[in-house]
């Protein structure tokens, strides 16, 4: 119980009974003896049991909120248009520099790898294809930061950069 309880209740009061005027059976909050209107400050709604709520309306309530996105791009570039226009800009021209933009290939720098950083592997190069098929029974396919291509053992969890064969021991 918090300590501005303690100090306005008698202490002869038991421990479940109203802070207001300690009888049993109601709490503070229905009080009819105290000086605070709960109901006044918080109105009747707080304290009326609410019907119960079935999924089939909370699936009506969902769709009513869903966005038309379609709408809303429409309204999107209605505003966007008037921005332009405002500012003395050519929308039009503005959309097709951003689609040449946006459909630019993206094109990721090439790492020269060594034989080391490569696990041994002969040349040097990052191994590109990933082989998955042909693999023994157990063995996967990963790619490591680099995008080199190692291979696992699920079972055991052994790592290996050659390609494992049937006769790859397992230990």
């Amino acid at each position: 119980m918090e300590l501005h309880h303690k100090l306005r209740r008698d202490p002869s009061w038991h421990p479940n009974a109203c802070n207001i005027c300690g009888q049993l059976g109601h709490q503070a909050v229905n009080c009819t003896n105290g000086t605070i209107n709960w109901r006044q400050i918080y109105g009747d709604e707080a304290f009326t049991i609410k019907p119960p709520v079935f999924w089939s309306e909370m699936a009506d309530k969902q769709k009513k909120k869903e966005v038309d996105v379609k709408e809303l791009a429409r309204r999107a570039r209605e505003y966007a248009r008037m921005q332009c226009q405002a500012q003395g800009i050519d929308y039009d021209e503005m959309i097709r520099g951003a689609q040449v933009f946006q459909h630019a290939p993206e094109q990721k720098p090439q790492l020269p790898v060594t034989s080391q950083q490569n696990g041994g592997s002969a040349g040097g190069a990052v191994k590109k294809e990933a082989p998955e098929g042909d693999l023994p029974e157990g063995w996967a396919v990963a790619r490591d930061a680099q995008q080199r291509v190692y291979y696992w053992h699920k079972k055991t969890q052994k790592v290996q950069w050659d390609k494992p064969t049937k006769d790859t021991p397992v230990s």
